[in-house]
């Protein structure tokens, strides 16, 4: 489960009977939350500190997982999964595990009946994720590999029907991409920070034979509410009046009302910029054309 502090910190906590969860200002008998229904709020064993306990969902998790290296948020996850068509019973390939925040939403949207089939280089990363996956009931749905498909290519072949690469030199990985590709084609999704890795990732792309090379950045911005009292004077014969219905809610205050609104406006600190995410269709592969790289094109022009 996902549990929420009073100050809004959200932690994972697995939950184990005769054990306890300790904070600064009390603590939480795990014997006492077994059973209890989620969105519950409790009290800690002295009534001086509350949390509330959540079920574990793809989003929560992004929120409070164990960072082991930078990963993909809410906003640009949503993008990946609607751009590359993935629904339930579909096939997708990843690259570059990280922290596992992005293979838990493709788990959920592939399905009981789908296969997500994950790559990482770095092998401690790789066992961790393994070990999450395994605890969190994923393991029939994600398999993990410890593999460096930029030299090595995908642990599957002719079968995926999306590939998603979170990379640093993607340009590497896309020639072993379109191997991973079933006959029937698919789609590709490249996240990158930098835009020199976005320009190097289009050409080869297009040099690979992909069409309807797109790229998007998302751009976050949230909004906050917040009440404030302004004081307004009073105008006309408005002195001798009583309260208007719109002020029932205000105060005298010498000359004028002082009034409670409710106001909204963007948050001024927030996520900017996280990465280019790159989209590109992969045609059947009978209809596969690709692209002559330029030296080559100059040599047969020459020719």
């Amino acid at each position: 489960m996902v549990i929420v502090r009073r100050e809004g910190t959200l932690e994972p906590l697995v939950i184990q009977r005769d054990l306890q969860y300790q904070l600064t200002a009390g603590l939480f008998r795990h014997n006492d939350i077994i059973g209890k229904p989620f969105g519950c709020k409790m009290y800690s064993h002295n009534k001086k500190c509350t949390i509330t306990i959540l079920a574990p969902t793809p989003e929560l998790w992004t929120l409070s997982l164990p960072h082991r290296t930078q990963i993909l948020y809410a906003s640009d996850i949503s993008l990946v999964c609607l751009m590359l068509e993935i629904s339930p019973g579909s096939v997708v390939v990843e690259s570059g595990t990280g922290s596992g925040s992005l293979t838990h939403a493709l788990a959920r949207a592939v399905g009981e009946t789908g296969e997500v089939h994950t790559h990482e280089f770095h092998k401690e990363r790789c066992e961790a994720a393994s070990t999450e996956f395994k605890s969190h009931g994923l393991d029939q749905i994600v398999t993990s590999y410890h593999k460096n498909v930029c030299l090595d290519g995908f642990a599957v072949q002719d079968k995926a029907d999306a590939v998603f690469l979170d990379l640093p030199c993607p340009w590497d990985a896309i020639k072993h991409a379109v191997s991973a590709f079933s006959l029937d084609g698919g789609r590709i999704c490249s996240f990158s920070p930098c835009i020199e890795q976005v320009q190097k990732a289009c050409t080869a792309l297009s040099e690979e034979g992909f069409e309807e090379i797109q790229t998007f950045e998302g751009i976050e911005r949230q909004y906050q509410l917040s009440r404030k009292r302004i004081w307004e004077p009073f105008v006309g014969n408005q002195r001798h009046k009583k309260f208007r219905s719109d002020q029932r809610s205000g105060e005298k205050a010498g000359n004028g009302w002082l009034n409670a609104y409710v106001k909204g406006g963007p948050k001024k600190d927030g996520v900017g910029h996280t990465g280019y995410l790159t989209f590109a269709t992969l045609p059947a592969k009978e209809f596969l054309t690709k692209e002559l790289p330029k030296d080559e094109v100059e040599e047969s022009i020459a020719e």
